[in-house]
């Protein structure tokens, strides 16, 4: 009975067959490559690591300095590069020879190349005979390394400037330009130089790219050296005899740039870029000459130019040229002054549309503007821009530096010299070339003149001066911020020390203060006191009964005196009347403790400010005397306080509704009352008055009048 297969089963049979055909698929791959042809197709697949291995004929062997050489069998040909790390085979055209090797990429370029691992020679044969051909089958890539033969006229020659162990020629062949290249040292560059204009026949192999670090992919014939070059016809002993240039008539530019040599003759009217010049044919044509080497000709100077002719559809111009000397003969046209113009005329048309006036190139004009850019240090093409009706215009001063000397960025100058409107010479792919701008050509230092200078007040010194006064500010603020921390930090150590002064010369007045208070009132009580029991204690031994007992009463009484004066001096260590604000609380805050059932009016119109605490101290002491009094003494249900200053005088009044008392008779220090002259000593010493209005059953009135320059000045 037929089993279906499991699932495990069919995952490992669908496994083995994409092992398979991967397994197939490389083997095609990775197959060695045993053919030229085929190895060519494999560079095109860029098949990197892929081995060959073949055998073919040697077109083109390697010299001392290039590794490359080409090989030939009956598929096809193929450039192979030698490997650096073998050494080299002595191979020669002809040989039969056996290799192998890979496909690789080049680093810098990334494009694909074979080496060769290991050369044989099987055999040695004749050279192979190259192919005849033209500018343009090479062009067309069917020719690509075969070796090949081809006639042309040798137009330029110069060294690569990417890679100089590579010269290059360019060979004319009808309307084509063909570049030979040969891997050579620099000296057989003026050699080559020297078949400039000649008729040559060249043999090499069609190299796929150029050589050395060049990225464009574009066939050229690699030689073997300047022996690889068979010249047909020379070239002309005199590089100057060549057609003249104002000689062509044609409409087409192709044509143009395809001729041979042409030569001209002018005066040299402008130099810029230390390789280019306008020249001014005696017909009052003008044409840009661009030099092979840096070596121009002199403003002014007469010369003869010969090179490559080109066109920009505007002139006939020439390039990688050559000069000499001339003799101007007759008729040279003389130099027309310069003609004031501005940029708006030469970049718009006359009714103000955007549009280059290719009739200024080549004349002198005069153009005047404000300096916005200078030439960087060091640049030596000296070139700077002047704003004219808002736009840049170019003054390029490289044949002549020293024009621009004295100019500085901002200031108005006016600039003379020949116009240039720079503009692409014809390419194939370019029918009609770029105009890439104009500029104003300097030719003596006399060409720029300084009109104005720049105002002080430039934009640059202008920020440049806001700069330095914000910093200024900013160093004036710090220092600002630091002086006020400083006096911050002193000012709060003066104000503790002022406070500890001030808190220890209280204290030393409180102190002394108190001493006076005691030593006025208790010691001089208590030293009556002890007056009187002696005068006691003498009466009581001579047995003088009533008059002991007397002096024993004005003792108690000078003793509860004493009792009563403590008291108060210990009441206003813990009075707090002083640091009212107002004269009436302060003094009720005083009385509180004394006028218990007794009606208490106070009208004291005094600003505490103007007293000193010595002062209102003082009236406390009075006042409250003077209220126990009345109530002590007079039984007074009533007691009116009053107070207000008079022109320089302070004047209060204590006044009751009590009993009343006689002035004249009131009891004294002899009886052991010590009130009313403590208060009259401590009027006295405010230098003050006081008197007493009492009758009988009617109250009494005590009011006292203090000198207010003595209370200011013991407040300062």
């Amino acid at each position: 009975m037929f089993r279906r297969p499991s699932t495990a089963s069919t995952s490992l049979l669908a496994i083995a067959l994409a092992a398979l055909a991967v397994s197939c698929a490389n083997a095609g791959t990775n197959r060695v490559i045993q053919s030229a042809a085929e190895l060519v197709g494999a560079l095109k697949a860029e098949r990197i690591g892929a081995k060959f291995d073949i055998e073919a004929t040697v077109t083109f062997p390697c010299n001392p300095i290039c590794c490359t050489f080409a090989v030939e069998d009956e598929t096809g040909a193929v450039t192979i590069r030698e490997d650096f790390f073998y050494p080299k085979c002595p191979m020669k055209a002809g040989d039969r020879v056996h290799l192998n090797g890979g496909i690789a990429r080049y680093e810098s370029s990334g494009s694909t190349y074979a080496y060769s691992a290991s050369v044989k020679i099987i055999s040695h044969g004749a050279a192979p005979a190259p192919m005849n051909t033209s500018a343009a089958e090479l062009m067309s890539g069917r020719l690509l390394n075969r070796l090949v033969r081809f006639n042309g006229t040798v137009r330029d020659a110069f060294v690569d400037e990417i890679d100089p162990l590579w010269t290059y020629v360019v060979i004319q062949n009808g309307m084509n330009s063909i570049y030979a290249c040969f891997a050579s040292p620099t000296q057989q560059v003026a050699a080559i130089s020297g078949l400039i204009g000649a008729e040559v026949r060249l043999s090499g192999i069609c190299a796929p790219t150029i050589m050395g670090s060049r990225r464009i992919e574009r066939q050229i014939i690699q030689i073997t050296g300047i022996d690889a070059v068979e010249v047909l016809r020379p070239a002309p002993a005199d590089p100057f005899d060549a057609p003249p240039l104002d000689a062509i008539r044609t409409s087409h530019a192709s044509l143009i740039s395809g001729m041979d040599k042409r030569r001209t003759a002018g005066r040299v009217v402008a130099v810029w870029h230390g390789d280019r010049f306008l020249l001014q044919t005696k017909d009052r044509s003008i044409a840009r000459v661009d030099l092979a080497e840096r070596n121009p000709p002199a403003y002014g100077a007469y010369i003869e130019a010969v090179g490559n002719p080109e066109t920009d559809l505007y002139h006939l111009n020439l390039s990688r040229a050559m000069w000499r000397p001339a003799n101007p003969g007759e008729h040279v046209p003389k130099e027309n002054a310069p003609e004031a113009v501005s940029a708006k005329q030469l970049l718009t048309d006359e009714k103000g549309r955007s549009a280059v006036q290719m009739k200024y190139h080549g004349r002198a004009i005069r153009i005047s503007g404000i300096v916005r850019n200078l030439p960087a240090s060091g640049n030596s093409y000296a070139k700077l821009g002047i704003e004219c009706d808002r736009r840049i215009v170019t003054i390029d001063a490289s044949a002549c530096p020293a024009a621009l000397a004295k100019v500085e960025m901002g200031c108005e100058i006016e600039a003379s010299g020949i116009c240039l409107i720079e503009t692409e010479n014809w390419r194939p792919n370019a029918p009609f070339p770029h105009i890439d701008g104009f500029a104003v050509i300097v030719r003596t230092p006399s060409d720029i003149r300084i009109l104005a200078r720049p105002p002080w007040w430039t934009p640059r010194r202008l920020m440049a001066v806001i700069g330095v006064l914000l910093a200024a500010l900013l160093g004036i603020f710090i220092w600002n911020r630091s002086l006020n921390r400083l006096a911050e930090q002193r000012g709060r150590e003066l104000s503790k020390e002022s406070v500890a002064r001030i808190a220890a010369d209280l204290k030393v007045g409180e102190r002394t203060r108190l001493a006076i208070e005691l030593h006025d009132a208790l010691s001089q009580n208590l030293t009556g006191v002890s007056l009187e029991i002696a005068t006691a204690a003498k009466l009581a031994a001579s047995n003088q009964q009533p008059l002991m007992l007397k002096h024993l009463d004005i003792a108690d009484k000078s003793l509860r005196s004493c009792r009563n004066e403590l008291k108060n001096c210990l009441w206003d260590l813990r009075n707090r009347a002083l640091e009212a604000s107002d004269m009436n609380d302060a003094i009720k805050c005083t009385l509180r403790p004394y006028v218990a059932g007794v009606e208490l009016i106070v009208r004291f119109n005094v600003p505490r400010e103007r007293l000193s605490d010595n002062t209102a101290h003082a009236l406390f002491r009075i006042i409250r005397e003077l209220t126990q009094n009345a109530i002590r003494h007079g039984r007074a249900k009533t007691v009116r306080i009053a107070g207000c200053i008079d022109g320089d005088k302070l004047l209060f009044s204590v006044s009751d509704d009590g009993c009343g008392f006689n002035p004249e008779d009131c009891p004294g220090v002899q009886d052991g009352h010590f009130g009313l002259q403590g208060i009259r000593e401590r009027v006295a010493q405010f230098e003050g008055e006081m008197s007493i209005r009492s009758t009988a059953g009617e109250g009494a009135k005590v009011s006292i009048s203090i000198a207010m320059n003595q209370t200011e000045g013991e407040r300062t």
